[in-house]
């Protein structure tokens, strides 16, 4: 979970909590330096889970992690001027937000969100395509729903 991402999604807690979430936690890959304790204090208030073996962003991407680009194909997405990525207007996206970014550590590795059903199962899973991506608030409401009436 990006700050950006982060942030939208704590702006929404109680709408998340109200559908029927018994928690809300977010999912970081790396502790590195103080990223961690910074993410905490300033993007995410509840409770954030260190997945050091990944599993969660293999289970999103299916068993393997999917990683839209690797260095050189990022960096030429940056710099062509016709890209019509929309990793590239999600970077835009939030430079405009005036968000701190956090270049530390591994950036290519996507994540995404998951809603599950009391008994542990998925009953919705978003996975970030492109880098940048967030999953709709609805979306996520209404999973929330339906979980809760299963």
């Amino acid at each position: 979970m990006c700050r950006e991402e982060a942030l939208k999604a704590a702006s929404h807690l109680e709408e998340f909590k109200a559908a029927g979430a018994t928690r809300v936690v977010a999912v970081v890959k790396e502790d590195i330096g103080t990223e961690v304790q910074d993410f905490r204090s300033g993007f995410w208030p509840g409770e954030v889970f260190l997945d050091t073996e990944q599993a969660f962003y293999k289970a999103l991407g299916g068993g393997s992690f999917h990683q839209p680009y690797g260095l050189a194909g990022f960096l030429a997405l940056l710099v062509n001027p016709f890209s019509a990525s929309r990793t590239k207007a999600n970077l835009q996206r939030t430079k405009e937000t005036k968000i701190d970014g956090n270049l530390t550590g591994e950036g290519f590795i996507a994540g995404g969100c998951f809603v599950l059903r009391p008994d542990g199962s998925p009953g919705y899973s978003f996975l970030e395509e492109e880098l940048g991506d967030h999953a709709p608030v609805q979306d996520i409401l209404a999973a929330l729903a339906q979980a809760k009436s299963k």
